[in-house]
């Protein structure tokens, strides 16, 4: 394995662990249940055990999306790419998908090598991504106003139980961004012990350095939620990566995420959300996999 593979699988891991954190952790943080420390643990926990037990299937999205034999040299242009896509973003200040932005590239160098695309996967990818906003803000939307109109017998009781499922659900949201985003880039470096060695220190390095910003972003900014829509918006993220995983779709935690976020604080007809910054977010799913399309095509 040549040098140039283990830095950017590196890098890119602790991208990803550090702007995916937030879309595990960020609404229970926002609801001050826990600290960054110990989000950053909860994330670190998650995301490594996901990325062990189900990992794996990520593998089928990489061989799909690009129908040959990867080569160090490409995985790691390819990889390289995607960090560069951010530099953009982050310049730019538009939020970008790691997901989407992957999919594009692996997308673009198949057609640009004129390698023989599943079409119809790609397609069901593509059909995934556009619902899967819709759905997360209805489902959110839905429940709200179902668990708003019920009365507890005791607000501190629930307010308890709402603590210790939150803090689970943040863990399983975590396991299944593990399963699926941070699975994908592994995939793309090859997936051997050496490349899920490398990938988890980036994880450990990445939730403590690189995600307070984007916590912040999805915690705070766009929503401040309170611990029933911290639980919601966490439920309904998990339920869909994992459906996704399981048929091995590439999909954004941080776009799931977002929608439930939104969805929840439309539900509240007395309370302000800001709209700013989820347009924000959703002009990086449209932009991310464009781009990344197009560098996949120089490629």
């Amino acid at each position: 394995m040549t040098i140039l593979l283990p830095l950017v699988l590196f890098l890119c891991v602790a991208l990803v662990s550090g702007n995916n954190l937030s879309s595990c952790v960020g609404t229970a943080v926002g609801a001050r249940i826990i600290s960054l420390r110990l989000a950053a643990i909860i994330g670190i926990c998650g995301f490594t055990l996901g990325l062990l037990t189900l990992g794996q299937n990520m593998i089928h999205s990489v061989h799909t999306l690009l129908p040959s034999a990867t080569s160090e040299i490409l995985a790691s242009e390819v990889l390289l790419s995607i960090i560069v896509v951010f530099v953009l973003g982050a310049i730019l200040r538009v939020p970008l998908s790691f997901t989407s932005s992957l999919t594009g590239v692996l997308t673009g160098i198949s057609i640009a090598h004129r390698l023989p695309i599943d079409r119809i996967f790609l397609s069901y990818v593509v059909m995934v991504w556009i619902l899967v906003p819709f759905v997360s803000i209805a489902a959110a939307f839905c429940v709200m106003r179902v668990i708003s109109g019920s009365t507890p017998k005791n607000v501190w009781s629930r307010a308890r139980t709402y603590k210790y499922l939150i803090i689970a659900a943040s863990f399983l949201t975590a396991y299944a961004s593990g399963t699926n985003t941070l699975a994908l880039v592994v995939a793309i470096g090859g997936f051997g012990v050496i490349q899920v060695s490398i990938a988890i220190v980036a994880i450990i390095f990445g939730s403590f350095f690189l995600s307070a910003r984007e916590i912040k972003r999805v915690g705070s900014e766009m929503y401040s939620p309170r611990y029933s829509n911290a639980l919601v918006t966490l439920l309904i993220s998990t339920a869909l990566i994992l459906f996704a995983s399981t048929y091995s779709i590439p999909l954004s935690s941080t776009q799931t995420l977002s929608s439930s976020v939104y969805g929840v604080g439309i539900s509240h007809r007395d309370r302000f959300i800001a709209t700013r910054p989820f347009l924000m977010i959703v002009s990086g799913w449209i932009v991310a996999p464009l781009v990344s399309l197009g560098i996949g095509l120089i490629l």
